[in-house]
């Protein structure tokens, strides 16, 4: 038998899904309530009124984007021994996010942080989620400042904040193909970041 977590769970995700194929206006409670299996009233029992369910929705999918990306990160860079084993970690990230494959999930970014202007409660998860994403970067950081491999004149919160923001920027470029050599984007944005990571010692 089904949970009430699970019954939430599946209704934000029948929301994530009506969001993704038409945007926060497609977003009909009857419609979600249909989809996972319930009747109407069993949403209001979960969230107060249809905006606190697409708010709920939004602020999930922004969650996602990045915990999928920082976790598994975070634990490979922390495992490194040498400055290479920590370089090739970066690389291998960055490689991953800058794929193509994960275009729709920058876009979904952006779509929320568009969503959390006119939204305080997003807004104030969107803050939230950013800056749990750059603790676990900074920590990422911290073990590199520490090993001798990360730069140690600049706030570890910072770099995060700034390299979170280069995962961000790509969709700048991304809007703009005919005019950007995505490739030659990537190598630009890798390069910038080991500039700055790269410790002045082990140079």
């Amino acid at each position: 038998m089904a949970t009430e977590l699970d019954t939430r769970s599946k209704l934000l995700n029948a929301t994530i899904d009506a969001i993704s194929s038409g945007g926060e206006g497609s977003v009909r409670v009857s419609s979600v309530a249909n989809a996972v299996g319930v009747r109407e009233p069993s949403v209001y029992h979960f969230f107060k009124n249809r905006e606190a369910l697409v708010e709920a929705a939004q602020i999930e999918r922004y969650r996602r984007s990045y915990s999928e990306m920082m976790v598994p990160f975070e634990a490979a860079a922390l495992m490194s021994d040498t400055w290479e084993d920590f370089e090739r970690s970066v690389r291998k990230i960055l490689a991953a996010v800058y794929s193509p494959q994960r275009a729709e999930i920058r876009s979904i970014r952006m779509n929320v942080m568009g969503a959390a202007q006119t939204s305080p409660a997003i807004a104030a998860a969107v803050i939230e989620i950013n800056h749990e994403s750059a603790e676990s970067l900074a920590r990422v950081m911290i073990f590199g400042q520490e090993k001798g491999w990360v730069t140690k004149d600049l706030d570890a919160m910072a770099l995060s904040y700034w390299g979170i923001g280069q995962l961000n920027g790509r969709v700048m470029a991304e809007m703009n193909p005919s005019q950007v050599d995505l490739e030659a984007w990537n190598k630009v944005s890798i390069e910038a970041v080991l500039g700055v990571y790269r410790w002045k010692e082990t140079k």
